[in-house]
């Protein structure tokens, strides 16, 4: 049963990985990114459900893009 979409961005690819992997077992779609610029061009792709945001990313924090997101 699908449950919804997921975006998650953390420059660190071990967490990304385990939370991906956690989700998907739990039946989420999850799409991942690996910075601030990525998370919110994934953003306007995918249109995900929930996005769980790092905090300190490289190029764009969590806060900016939750910004971004919330201009929208």
């Amino acid at each position: 049963m699908f449950k919804g979409k997921i975006l998650v961005a953390d420059d660190e690819a071990s967490i990304r990985q385990i939370v991906e992997a956690r989700l998907k077992m739990a039946g989420f779609e999850v799409v991942t990114a690996g910075n601030g610029e990525e998370a919110l061009e994934r953003y306007y792709e995918v249109h995900p459900d929930l996005v769980v945001l790092d905090i300190m990313m490289p190029h764009m924090d969590g806060l900016q893009v939750c910004k971004q997101i919330r201009k929208r």
